[in-house]
């Protein structure tokens, strides 16, 4: 019983085998004549068919051929085929695409698709294809490409403008697109995909470029600012960028417009020197001359250093490099300590953070050419003690002595014994200002190197006086205006008698006449 259900299974196992080895071998020779499953030549479906199916799926496929194409702007356009009179030529091709295939291998085109493209199978008439071509609107407002290139200056700094690829064509470049197009029975082609755009030569990427904009933005990325006072100056990419010079990839500074701009902060801001409006201690309101006090900029120093900040790209405060400051910034740089020299009145005053700490009777340069004190705004040079002042003829020992116009300066004269006045008009000393000791010491106390000496008003030539007369010379003149006055008739000859230079004459006189 089991021996029979045995050999009834390996009979039904045989028979399924011999049916499937019958299908495998009935498909083999079918796919000796036709292609496989999921076969694609063009775009044509050639599964299942034989050549003369797929040739004959080609010509239904031309009968009514059209070849859309597209491009940049949304432009699109078709050629169809009584455009270019168009028709097919196989020449074995497909045949041979046949032949290539291994019928027996027919099971693993159960599990893929195979796409074939022919070179070509169609022809056409190449002058009308190019004629119809070129009525396409493809060529109808083209772009050229622009190159990318550098912005222009913003805040933020230079940036690449990306390239435009514009809608020009390679028109050459089209037709050989479009036959190939055509010869393979495509439906569909993009103008752009397949590269028929003229190409600008500069692009975003471009590492010249780059490089280019990474200099430029090394320097306009700066901004320093100087601060006199109230006031500030600012300098940034704004004004920056007119003073770079590109070469290449290169990017220099200018330093003359460096420099021109530094001119400008110190013509601005420099007051060394200048014409003050100062309110002396009297209350009166003088115009304060020249000097060699104020802020004076170091202006190649100043130049330099603000050349070294553009290059790093530095963001920041800066102050000029100065030859001599002051004590603030503004109109009033002298600030509230200083010295005052009263020049008319012979007196010192010497004020400390507004408040008069020191005055004295001093003694100015005498009142001739070369000697006398010259008014202006000075800063005291230094301070030094037991000093020896030596001239062309004079060897003068001070203990105390202060410089601020050269030779010139504040100190003790302790072979003085009197002060003010008028003394400086016919013996004054030869442009310092004489104090008297204990008063220089105090001053010399309380000043510091650098602090503002303001010198105004006195008598740089003092007025010659008349001669003395002698008595008779008085006499003489006396009688002559007496002469004068009686010859116009305003006095009686009576009154022309001379009058007595001593006790002797007047004793010889006449008596007046009693009424």
């Amino acid at each position: 019983m089991k021996s029979n259900k045995k050999k009834s299974k390996n009979k039904s196992l045989l028979i399924l085998l011999v049916a499937i080895a019958a299908v495998y071998l009935v498909f083999s020779f079918y796919f000796m004549s036709h292609f496989f499953f999921g076969t694609k030549i063009n775009a044509i479906d050639a599964a299942g068919k034989s050549v003369s199916d797929v040739e004959n799926a080609f010509r239904d496929e031309a009968s009514g051929y059209v070849l859309t194409i597209t491009g940049r702007d949304n432009k699109t356009g078709a050629l169809n085929a009584s455009d270019i009179a168009l028709s097919l030529v196989f020449d074995d091709e497909i045949d041979e695409f046949l032949d290539d295939q291994n019928p027996f291998a027919w099971p693993k085109s159960l599990f893929k698709t195979t796409t074939l493209s022919t070179n070509s199978i169609a022809e056409f008439d190449t002058a009308a294809l190019e004629n119809a071509v070129d009525k396409l609107d493809f060529f109808n407002g083209e772009r050229l490409p622009q190159n990318a290139s550098i912005s222009d200056y913003t805040d933020g700094g230079y940036s690449v403008l990306p390239e435009d690829q514009g809608s020009k064509l390679d028109k050459n470049k089209v037709y050989e697109v479009v036959e190939n197009a055509v010869g393979s029975l495509l439906e569909t082609i993009d103008l752009d995909s397949n590269d028929c755009y003229i190409k600008p030569e500069i692009t975003s990427d471009d590492a010249e470029l780059n490089e280019k904009v990474n200099n430029l933005n090394k320097y306009v990325t700066t901004k320093v600012t100087y601060t006199f006072g109230d006031e500030t100056e600012t300098l940034d990419g704004a004004t920056i960028k007119d003073w770079l010079t590109i070469e290449g990839t290169s990017v220099s500074l200018n330093r003359a417009d460096v420099k021109e701009y530094v001119d400008g902060l110190a013509r601005r801001h420099d007051t060394f020197g200048k014409n003050r409006t100062f309110k002396t201690t009297a209350g009166k309101t003088v115009s304060v001359n020249g000097g060699n006090y104020g802020w004076w900029t170091d202006r190649p120093s100043t130049t330099d250093a603000l050349v070294e900040a553009i290059s790093s790209g530095k963001q920041g405060e800066m102050t000029p490099v100065y030859f001599s400051t002051a004590a603030k910034y503004g109109e009033n740089d002298i600030g509230d300590t200083y010295v005052e020299c009263d020049l008319d009145n012979q007196h010192v005053y010497v004020y400390v953070s507004g408040n008069l700490v020191v005055e004295t009777d001093c003694v100015s340069g005498k009142a001739v050419e070369g000697r006398y004190t010259p008014d202006g705004t000075y800063a005291i040079t230094y301070k030094e003690r037991d000093a020896t002042l030596v001239g062309e003829n004079y060897e003068s020992a001070v203990s105390y002595w202060m410089p601020f116009n050269g030779n010139i300066g504040l100190h003790d004269a302790t072979w003085r014994n009197k002060f003010g006045g008028d003394i400086y008009l016919s013996n004054g000393s030869h442009g310092c200002i004489n104090l008297p000791k204990s008063k220089a010491k105090e001053i010399y106390d309380c000043v510091s190197k650098g602090e503002p000496v303001v010198v105004y008003g006195g008598v740089v030539r003092a007025t010659p006086k008349a001669p003395e007369l002698t008595e008779e010379q008085k006499q003489q003149l006396l009688l002559q205006q007496l002469l004068e006055q009686m010859a116009a008739g305003n006095i009686p000859a009576a009154a022309t008698q001379q009058p007595a230079t001593d006790g002797a004459a007047a004793e010889a006189a006449p008596a007046p006449a009693v009424q």
